[in-house]
């Protein structure tokens, strides 16, 4: 084990990120975090991630840890988020040619099959690299649900069916999150796979001394924090508020996040005279222990999930939290003991729990007592699992 971690100290990991920036001034989302946590395990990390300003970004932290911004477009035309796609194929693979000459990689890590998997699959057969796959989420079901059922993404289904041939079973290790997307893998005969833990700084991610959970003037906050997009059913949850609207005057709902529907969600505000629902924006991932502190409640009504960091580090930070039945959330919450499932795209189902949740003080500080157990137990054997792999993998590579 002594020569495993000598090996580990010389060597470089290249993590590749599906997280876009418009700087590196907020670092948002737990990729940074989750990759700053090896910083004293690697000699060196390179963390690339998507330049939502489609340009270049550098900066350098903590001596060891280089963050790097790759030129990329979205779009919310299917059309163009295919050709989009091809360009970044190619930035990204000529970037990594490019970055293989000046640093000497170790091993890679992706999470993004449909984004960065087959430039890394092709650099990783080229230069023979190492690469292991986080296998986070359902990548076709979340562009139905993004674009709907039509030609063009039947055809990007039939594109990502083929890369999960290909990335998956080439990959020298797969951290597939839920057992559905463990029963992908072995569907693809993956061979190196692990049903993993999501990652949380348990020491940052905790309940802090900030406020009173029931908030000032017994005024309930209700927190969201994701993505504005259909998928994570944020119309869903607008729908619900609406439902509310004349049964409960004592709730405000925080919106945290940005995304395509963001127009929608204001339109949808005025024209239903939502006063009690605020869109706070984005925060970096270091501000986001005392956003979940500030709230009551968290809710996550997504349509499909893999592993939802968000809802891990509510719990974690002991917010009683109501969650769709997707994905790990009905593994992480037991429903009545540590939070509420409700099934998703049900806007009646949603309010029922809010008023449910909001009305009784007990089940609250349960929910709140309880989360944070939860978490600490699901999420303690992370950093020793990856661990494991990484070492395994480099040492096979030294031998």
């Amino acid at each position: 084990m002594n020569c495993y971690k000598d090996l580990l100290k010389r060597s470089t990991i290249l993590y590749i990120n599906q997280n876009r920036q418009a700087d590196f001034e907020v670092l948002l989302g737990k990729g940074f975090s989750e990759a700053f946590s090896w910083r004293n395990d690697f000699k060196k990390i390179i963390f690339i991630c998507y330049s939502s300003k489609n340009e270049y970004l550098y900066k350098k932290v903590y001596n060891n840890c280089h963050l790097i911004g790759i030129p990329f477009e979205l779009s919310i035309s299917p059309i163009k988020s295919i050709i989009n796609i091809g360009k970044n194929y190619l930035s990204l693979f000529t970037f990594l040619v490019r970055l293989m000459k000046i640093s000497h990689i170790s091993i890679i890590r992706i999470e993004n099959l449909l984004l960065s998997g087959p430039p890394v699959y092709l650099i990783s057969k080229i230069k023979k690299k190492p690469y292991v796959m986080w296998l986070g989420g359902y990548e076709r079901k979340s562009l139905i649900i993004k674009y709907g059922r039509n030609l063009l993404t039947w055809l990007l289904s039939k594109i990502i069916i083929s890369l999960e041939y290909i990335i998956l079973k080439n990959a020298n290790f797969v951290f597939p999150v839920t057992d559905e997307l463990m029963t992908l893998t072995e569907k693809r005969n993956v061979r190196n796979k692990y049903l993993s833990p999501n990652f949380v700084d348990l020491s940052k991610f905790k309940e802090l001394e900030i406020k009173e959970k029931m908030g000032a003037e017994n005024r309930i906050n209700i927190l969201y924090v994701g993505r504005f997009e259909e998928e994570k059913g944020i119309k869903v949850l607008l729908n619900a508020i609406n439902i509310l609207l004349n049964e409960k005057d004592n709730i405000e709902f925080l919106l945290v996040g940005d995304g395509s529907l963001k127009e929608w969600i204001l339109e949808f505000i005025e024209i239903n005279h939502l006063d009690n629902v605020k869109i706070l924006g984005i925060f970096s991932h270091e501000k986001m222990p005392e956003i979940y502190n500030m709230a009551d409640i968290f809710i996550l009504p997504s349509f499909t999930e893999g592993s939802p960091a968000s809802l891990i580090e509510a719990m974690s930070c002991g917010t009683a939290s109501i969650a769709t039945s997707v994905g790990l959330c009905k593994k992480i919450i037991k429903n009545g003991e540590n939070g509420i499932l409700i099934p998703p795209g049900d806007p009646y189902k949603m309010s029922e729990a809010i008023k449910k949740l909001s009305s009784n003080e007990d089940l609250l500080k349960k929910f709140q007592k309880n989360g944070r157990k939860t978490i600490f137990k699901y999420t303690k054997d992370y950093a020793k699992i990856h661990k494991h792999v990484y070492e395994k993998i480099l040492n096979q590579l030294k031998d």
